[in-house]
Protein backbone atom coordinates (compact mmCIF):
# COMPACT_ATOMS: atom_id res chain seq x y z
CA UNK A 1 0.00 0.00 0.00
CA UNK A 2 2.73 2.45 -0.96
CA UNK A 3 1.74 6.07 -1.50
CA UNK A 4 3.74 9.02 -2.78
CA UNK A 5 2.00 11.59 -0.57
CA UNK A 6 -0.17 11.70 2.54
CA UNK A 7 -3.06 13.00 0.43
CA UNK A 8 -2.81 9.92 -1.79
CA UNK A 9 -2.93 7.77 1.36
CA UNK A 10 -6.08 9.54 2.59
CA UNK A 11 -7.70 9.26 -0.84
CA UNK A 12 -7.12 5.50 -0.79
CA UNK A 13 -8.32 5.18 2.80
CA UNK A 14 -11.57 7.09 2.21
CA UNK A 15 -12.64 4.40 -0.25
CA UNK A 16 -12.48 1.84 2.56
CA UNK A 17 -14.92 1.14 5.38
CA UNK A 18 -12.34 1.96 8.06
CA UNK A 19 -12.52 4.82 10.55
CA UNK A 20 -10.86 6.70 13.37
CA UNK A 21 -12.62 6.73 16.75
CA UNK A 22 -11.92 9.41 19.34
CA UNK A 23 -12.18 8.26 22.95
CA UNK A 24 -12.93 11.08 25.40
CA UNK A 25 -14.20 8.89 28.22
CA UNK A 26 -15.62 5.48 29.05
CA UNK A 27 -18.94 6.29 27.38
CA UNK A 28 -17.88 9.24 25.23
CA UNK A 29 -16.69 8.28 21.76
CA UNK A 30 -16.97 9.70 18.27
CA UNK A 31 -16.32 7.61 15.16
CA UNK A 32 -15.40 9.35 11.90
CA UNK A 33 -14.96 7.38 8.69
CA UNK A 34 -12.02 8.30 6.51
CA UNK A 35 -14.48 9.53 3.87
CA UNK A 36 -16.06 11.83 6.46
CA UNK A 37 -12.61 12.94 7.60
CA UNK A 38 -11.79 14.02 4.05
CA UNK A 39 -14.98 16.09 3.83
CA UNK A 40 -14.49 17.67 7.24
CA UNK A 41 -10.92 18.59 6.38
CA UNK A 42 -12.03 20.19 3.11
CA UNK A 43 -14.61 22.27 4.99
CA UNK A 44 -11.97 23.51 7.42
CA UNK A 45 -9.58 24.17 4.53
CA UNK A 46 -12.10 26.70 3.23
CA UNK A 47 -11.64 28.72 6.41
CA UNK A 48 -7.85 28.40 6.24
CA UNK A 49 -7.89 29.71 2.69
CA UNK A 50 -10.36 32.49 3.55
CA UNK A 51 -7.86 33.68 6.16
CA UNK A 52 -5.18 33.78 3.45
CA UNK A 53 -3.28 30.52 4.01
CA UNK A 54 -2.26 29.18 0.63
CA UNK A 55 0.17 26.52 -0.61
CA UNK A 56 3.50 26.74 1.17
CA UNK A 57 2.19 28.73 4.15
CA UNK A 58 2.71 27.27 7.63
CA UNK A 59 -0.23 26.55 9.92
CA UNK A 60 0.59 26.23 13.62
CA UNK A 61 -1.78 23.68 15.15
CA UNK A 62 -2.33 24.65 18.80
CA UNK A 63 -5.22 22.34 19.66
CA UNK A 64 -5.95 20.22 22.71
CA UNK A 65 -8.72 18.02 21.25
CA UNK A 66 -7.62 15.10 19.06
CA UNK A 67 -10.66 15.42 16.80
CA UNK A 68 -9.96 19.07 16.03
CA UNK A 69 -6.26 18.39 15.56
CA UNK A 70 -6.84 15.61 13.04
CA UNK A 71 -9.30 17.70 10.99
CA UNK A 72 -6.84 20.61 10.94
CA UNK A 73 -3.85 18.43 10.07
CA UNK A 74 -5.62 16.97 7.04
CA UNK A 75 -6.95 20.37 6.00
CA UNK A 76 -3.32 21.42 5.77
CA UNK A 77 -2.38 18.41 3.67
CA UNK A 78 -5.28 18.92 1.26
CA UNK A 79 -4.37 22.58 0.81
CA UNK A 80 -0.59 22.00 0.51
CA UNK A 81 -0.18 23.97 3.74
CA UNK A 82 2.67 22.99 6.07
CA UNK A 83 1.32 21.66 9.38
CA UNK A 84 3.24 22.75 12.49
CA UNK A 85 2.02 20.85 15.59
CA UNK A 86 2.63 22.56 18.93
CA UNK A 87 1.46 21.15 22.27
CA UNK A 88 -0.89 23.34 24.30
CA UNK A 89 1.17 24.41 27.30
CA UNK A 90 0.31 25.40 30.85
CA UNK A 91 3.64 26.94 31.82
CA UNK A 92 5.21 30.23 30.79
CA UNK A 93 8.07 28.38 29.11
CA UNK A 94 5.61 26.35 27.04
CA UNK A 95 3.67 29.47 26.08
CA UNK A 96 6.86 31.24 25.08
CA UNK A 97 7.53 28.34 22.73
CA UNK A 98 4.57 29.36 20.53
CA UNK A 99 5.97 32.87 20.07
CA UNK A 100 9.43 31.49 19.33
CA UNK A 101 8.03 29.12 16.72
CA UNK A 102 5.96 31.89 15.13
CA UNK A 103 9.08 34.00 14.72
CA UNK A 104 10.99 31.16 13.05
CA UNK A 105 8.38 30.49 10.35
CA UNK A 106 8.29 32.36 7.05
CA UNK A 107 4.54 32.72 6.57
CA UNK A 108 2.86 31.57 9.77
CA UNK A 109 -0.86 31.19 10.45
CA UNK A 110 -2.46 29.76 13.57
CA UNK A 111 -5.28 27.29 14.15
CA UNK A 112 -6.47 27.18 17.74
CA UNK A 113 -9.36 27.88 20.07
CA UNK A 114 -10.14 31.39 21.30
CA UNK A 115 -10.04 30.32 24.96
CA UNK A 116 -6.67 28.64 24.48
CA UNK A 117 -5.23 31.68 22.74
CA UNK A 118 -6.43 34.12 25.40
CA UNK A 119 -4.13 32.44 27.92
CA UNK A 120 -1.22 32.84 25.53
CA UNK A 121 -2.14 36.45 24.82
CA UNK A 122 -2.28 37.30 28.53
CA UNK A 123 1.15 35.76 29.04
CA UNK A 124 2.60 37.58 26.03
CA UNK A 125 1.35 40.94 27.27
CA UNK A 126 2.81 40.35 30.74
CA UNK A 127 6.14 39.38 29.15
CA UNK A 128 6.26 42.45 26.92
CA UNK A 129 5.60 40.33 23.82
CA UNK A 130 2.09 41.54 23.06
CA UNK A 131 2.99 42.61 19.51
CA UNK A 132 4.05 39.07 18.57
CA UNK A 133 0.83 37.65 20.00
CA UNK A 134 -1.32 40.15 18.10
CA UNK A 135 0.51 39.32 14.88
CA UNK A 136 -0.48 35.67 15.33
CA UNK A 137 -4.02 36.64 16.34
CA UNK A 138 -4.46 38.56 13.09
CA UNK A 139 -3.68 35.35 11.17
CA UNK A 140 -5.56 32.92 13.41
CA UNK A 141 -8.44 30.62 12.59
CA UNK A 142 -10.35 30.16 15.85
CA UNK A 143 -12.24 26.88 15.59
CA UNK A 144 -14.76 27.84 18.26
CA UNK A 145 -15.85 30.79 16.09
CA UNK A 146 -16.62 28.70 13.00
CA UNK A 147 -20.34 28.27 12.51
CA UNK A 148 -20.66 26.91 8.97
CA UNK A 149 -19.15 23.89 7.28
CA UNK A 150 -21.03 24.09 4.00
CA UNK A 151 -18.27 25.46 1.79
CA UNK A 152 -15.34 23.32 0.76
CA UNK A 153 -11.78 24.50 0.26
CA UNK A 154 -9.89 24.10 -2.97
CA UNK A 155 -7.56 21.10 -3.04
CA UNK A 156 -3.95 21.69 -4.00
CA UNK A 157 -2.24 18.40 -4.77
CA UNK A 158 1.16 18.10 -3.10
CA UNK A 159 4.22 16.57 -4.71
CA UNK A 160 6.34 14.01 -2.84
CA UNK A 161 8.99 16.67 -2.21
CA UNK A 162 6.63 19.29 -0.76
CA UNK A 163 7.01 19.83 2.98
CA UNK A 164 4.06 18.23 4.77
CA UNK A 165 4.88 19.23 8.33
CA UNK A 166 7.52 20.67 10.63
CA UNK A 167 8.30 18.88 13.89
CA UNK A 168 9.74 21.15 16.55
CA UNK A 169 11.68 18.86 18.85
CA UNK A 170 13.00 21.53 21.23
CA UNK A 171 13.14 25.27 21.84
CA UNK A 172 10.94 26.22 24.78
CA UNK A 173 13.42 28.72 26.19
CA UNK A 174 15.84 29.11 23.26
CA UNK A 175 15.56 29.37 19.52
CA UNK A 176 13.40 26.37 18.54
CA UNK A 177 14.75 23.81 16.09
CA UNK A 178 12.35 22.56 13.45
CA UNK A 179 12.63 19.39 11.39
CA UNK A 180 11.06 19.73 7.95
CA UNK A 181 9.43 16.52 6.74
CA UNK A 182 8.38 16.12 3.14
CA UNK A 183 5.62 13.81 2.01
CA UNK A 184 8.36 11.51 0.70
CA UNK A 185 10.09 11.51 4.11
CA UNK A 186 6.88 10.50 5.86
CA UNK A 187 5.55 7.95 3.37
CA UNK A 188 8.98 6.29 3.10
CA UNK A 189 9.11 5.96 6.88
CA UNK A 190 5.54 4.67 6.94
CA UNK A 191 6.51 1.96 4.45
CA UNK A 192 9.38 0.99 6.77
CA UNK A 193 6.99 0.92 9.75
CA UNK A 194 4.60 -1.33 7.83
CA UNK A 195 7.40 -3.78 7.11
CA UNK A 196 9.07 -3.53 10.50
CA UNK A 197 5.88 -4.11 12.48
CA UNK A 198 4.72 -6.95 10.26
CA UNK A 199 1.46 -5.06 9.74
CA UNK A 200 -1.55 -7.32 9.24
CA UNK A 201 -4.90 -6.67 7.55
CA UNK A 202 -6.79 -7.19 10.81
CA UNK A 203 -4.64 -4.91 12.94
CA UNK A 204 -6.38 -2.41 15.20
CA UNK A 205 -4.29 0.35 16.78
CA UNK A 206 -5.11 2.22 19.98
CA UNK A 207 -3.07 5.08 21.42
CA UNK A 208 -3.27 7.69 24.16
CA UNK A 209 -0.09 9.50 23.10
CA UNK A 210 -0.44 13.17 22.08
CA UNK A 211 -0.69 13.91 18.38
CA UNK A 212 1.87 16.67 18.79
CA UNK A 213 4.47 13.91 19.32
CA UNK A 214 5.81 11.97 16.34
CA UNK A 215 5.05 8.59 17.89
CA UNK A 216 1.43 9.60 18.48
CA UNK A 217 0.83 11.35 15.14
CA UNK A 218 2.90 9.33 12.69
CA UNK A 219 3.06 6.02 14.51
CA UNK A 220 -0.56 5.76 15.63
CA UNK A 221 -2.53 7.96 13.23
CA UNK A 222 -0.80 8.23 9.87
CA UNK A 223 0.29 4.58 9.93
CA UNK A 224 -3.25 3.14 10.33
CA UNK A 225 -4.60 5.53 7.69
CA UNK A 226 -1.92 4.51 5.22
CA UNK A 227 -2.87 0.88 5.86
CA UNK A 228 -6.63 1.62 5.76
CA UNK A 229 -7.06 0.20 9.26
CA UNK A 230 -9.40 1.16 12.08
CA UNK A 231 -7.71 3.00 14.90
CA UNK A 232 -8.60 4.60 18.21
CA UNK A 233 -7.20 7.82 19.67
CA UNK A 234 -7.71 8.29 23.40
CA UNK A 235 -7.31 11.78 24.79
CA UNK A 236 -4.03 12.01 26.69
CA UNK A 237 -5.68 13.67 29.69
CA UNK A 238 -8.14 10.76 29.88
CA UNK A 239 -5.22 8.34 30.19
CA UNK A 240 -3.59 10.55 32.79
CA UNK A 241 -6.76 10.59 34.90
CA UNK A 242 -7.87 7.01 34.22
CA UNK A 243 -4.94 4.87 33.02
CA UNK A 244 -6.92 1.65 33.52
CA UNK A 245 -9.35 2.79 30.81
CA UNK A 246 -6.53 2.46 28.26
CA UNK A 247 -6.30 -1.31 28.77
CA UNK A 248 -10.05 -1.69 29.22
CA UNK A 249 -10.60 -0.05 25.83
CA UNK A 250 -7.82 -2.15 24.28
CA UNK A 251 -9.79 -5.23 25.36
CA UNK A 252 -13.13 -3.81 24.26
CA UNK A 253 -11.87 -2.73 20.82
CA UNK A 254 -9.85 -5.93 20.31
CA UNK A 255 -6.72 -3.87 19.72
CA UNK A 256 -3.64 -5.59 18.32
CA UNK A 257 -1.13 -2.72 18.48
CA UNK A 258 -0.61 -0.45 21.51
CA UNK A 259 2.18 1.87 22.55
CA UNK A 260 3.51 4.10 25.30
CA UNK A 261 6.70 5.68 26.56
CA UNK A 262 8.23 3.94 29.57
CA UNK A 263 6.58 6.28 32.12
CA UNK A 264 3.13 5.33 30.85
CA UNK A 265 3.55 1.72 31.95
CA UNK A 266 4.60 2.89 35.40
CA UNK A 267 1.61 5.23 35.57
CA UNK A 268 -0.70 2.36 34.64
CA UNK A 269 0.79 -0.04 37.17
CA UNK A 270 0.37 2.45 40.02
CA UNK A 271 -3.36 2.38 39.38
CA UNK A 272 -3.75 -1.26 38.37
CA UNK A 273 -5.93 -3.46 40.54
CA UNK A 274 -6.09 -7.18 39.73
CA UNK A 275 -9.54 -7.32 41.29
CA UNK A 276 -10.83 -4.94 38.61
CA UNK A 277 -9.27 -6.76 35.66
CA UNK A 278 -11.98 -9.38 35.32
CA UNK A 279 -13.28 -9.51 31.76
CA UNK A 280 -10.23 -7.83 30.24
CA UNK A 281 -8.96 -9.88 27.29
CA UNK A 282 -5.62 -8.96 25.72
CA UNK A 283 -4.69 -12.11 23.83
CA UNK A 284 -5.12 -10.28 20.49
CA UNK A 285 -2.41 -7.75 21.36
CA UNK A 286 0.64 -8.69 19.30
CA UNK A 287 2.75 -5.53 19.78
CA UNK A 288 3.10 -2.95 22.56
CA UNK A 289 5.57 -0.35 21.34
CA UNK A 290 7.84 1.06 24.03
CA UNK A 291 9.87 4.08 22.99
CA UNK A 292 10.37 7.86 23.22
CA UNK A 293 12.45 7.61 26.41
CA UNK A 294 14.93 5.19 28.07
CA UNK A 295 13.38 1.74 28.47
CA UNK A 296 13.43 -0.20 31.73
CA UNK A 297 13.50 -4.00 31.16
CA UNK A 298 12.39 -4.51 34.77
CA UNK A 299 9.34 -2.30 34.23
CA UNK A 300 8.51 -4.06 30.96
CA UNK A 301 8.56 -7.42 32.72
CA UNK A 302 6.51 -6.06 35.60
CA UNK A 303 3.87 -4.79 33.17
CA UNK A 304 3.59 -7.98 31.11
CA UNK A 305 3.57 -10.13 34.27
CA UNK A 306 0.77 -8.06 35.79
CA UNK A 307 -1.36 -8.47 32.67
CA UNK A 308 -0.47 -12.07 31.86
CA UNK A 309 -3.70 -13.30 33.55
CA UNK A 310 -5.56 -11.14 30.98
CA UNK A 311 -3.93 -13.03 28.12
CA UNK A 312 -1.12 -10.58 27.36
CA UNK A 313 1.94 -12.33 25.93
CA UNK A 314 5.34 -11.29 27.31
CA UNK A 315 6.66 -11.30 23.73
CA UNK A 316 4.26 -8.47 22.84
CA UNK A 317 6.40 -5.88 24.66
CA UNK A 318 8.41 -4.28 21.86
CA UNK A 319 11.26 -1.81 22.49
CA UNK A 320 11.72 0.60 19.58
CA UNK A 321 13.93 3.58 18.80
CA UNK A 322 13.31 6.68 16.73
CA UNK A 323 13.70 10.45 16.63
CA UNK A 324 11.98 13.43 15.03
CA UNK A 325 14.94 14.05 12.73
CA UNK A 326 14.32 10.65 11.11
CA UNK A 327 10.52 11.22 10.83
CA UNK A 328 9.76 8.73 13.62
CA UNK A 329 11.08 5.17 13.29
CA UNK A 330 14.74 4.13 13.14
CA UNK A 331 15.19 0.70 14.71
CA UNK A 332 12.82 -2.20 15.44
CA UNK A 333 13.57 -5.73 16.66
CA UNK A 334 11.77 -8.64 14.97
CA UNK A 335 8.05 -8.51 15.91
CA UNK A 336 7.24 -10.80 18.81
CA UNK A 337 10.85 -11.21 19.88
CA UNK A 338 10.19 -9.69 23.30
CA UNK A 339 12.82 -8.10 25.54
CA UNK A 340 16.47 -9.03 25.10
CA UNK A 341 18.97 -7.18 27.29
CA UNK A 342 22.57 -6.65 26.17
CA UNK A 343 25.13 -4.87 28.40
CA UNK A 344 27.65 -2.72 26.51
CA UNK A 345 30.69 -0.81 27.74
CA UNK A 346 29.61 2.83 27.53
CA UNK A 347 33.14 3.99 26.71
CA UNK A 348 33.18 1.83 23.59
CA UNK A 349 30.18 3.61 22.05
CA UNK A 350 32.14 5.94 19.79
CA UNK A 351 31.89 6.51 16.06
CA UNK A 352 34.10 4.01 14.23
CA UNK A 353 34.73 1.87 17.30
CA UNK A 354 33.33 -1.64 17.86
CA UNK A 355 30.94 -1.93 20.79
CA UNK A 356 32.27 -4.07 23.62
CA UNK A 357 29.81 -6.47 25.21
CA UNK A 358 30.19 -6.77 28.97
CA UNK A 359 28.84 -9.15 31.56
CA UNK A 360 26.37 -6.53 32.81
Amino acid sequence: MKHDTLVAALDAARKSASAVTYIEGEHNEQTVSYAQLHERALALLHHFQAKGAGPGAEMILLLAANEQFVDAFWACQLGRIVAVPIAVGNTDEQRLRLLHVGERLRNAFLCTGEKIFERYRAFAVSAGLGAQAEQLASRAVFLDQIEDADKKGARHEPTPDDVAMIQFSSGSTSSPKGVQLTHRNITTNLDAVHEGTGAEAGDVALSWMPLTHDMGLIGFHLTPISLRLDHYLMATEVFVRRPLLWIKKASEKRATVLGSPNFGYRHFLRAFDHAKSEGIELSRVRLILNGAEPISPELCNEFTTALAPCGLKASAMWPVYGLAEATVAVSFPPPGSGIDVVAVDRESLKIGSPARITSG
